[in-house]
């Protein structure tokens, strides 16, 4: 789902789902080339325990907060936000599902133990 970021003039709700995660939050204008991301993860994904190799389901819930930026994110402007997760589009559109996928895959590159 993409949504340009002209048309974000009031919060807009959206919800999401990819390989058993939901994501469902709102997208609000902080200044004309920044949005904020408020969004919520939860469901189930299937990893790969880093000891014994084998695949399980871990349950996630956890609150996301990303800055998104329409263009180059310069980071003297870092103090305004007071965060490091800024993503940057350059086409004048946000992709919610990129954004999603990029999610999915930073949990699979953590390091995972089955049972744990």
């Amino acid at each position: 789902m993409k949504i340009a970021f002209k048309k974000i003039t009031t919060p807009k709700s959206f919800q999401l789902q990819k390989e058993g995660l939901h994501l469902d939050g709102t997208l609000s204008r902080v200044d004309s080339k920044i949005i904020k991301l408020d969004g919520h993860l939860d469901g189930e994904l299937e990893l790969i325990c880093d000891r014994s190799g084998e695949k399980f389901t871990k349950k996630f819930s956890e609150s996301l907060v990303l800055y998104i930026s329409d263009g180059i994110w310069h980071m003297q402007n870092q103090n305004m936000l007071g965060s490091f997760d800024v993503i940057e589009f350059f086409d004048g559109f946000i992709d919610l599902d990129s954004i999603l996928h990029s999610e999915i895959e930073s949990i699979r590159t953590d390091y995972h133990i089955k049972g744990e």
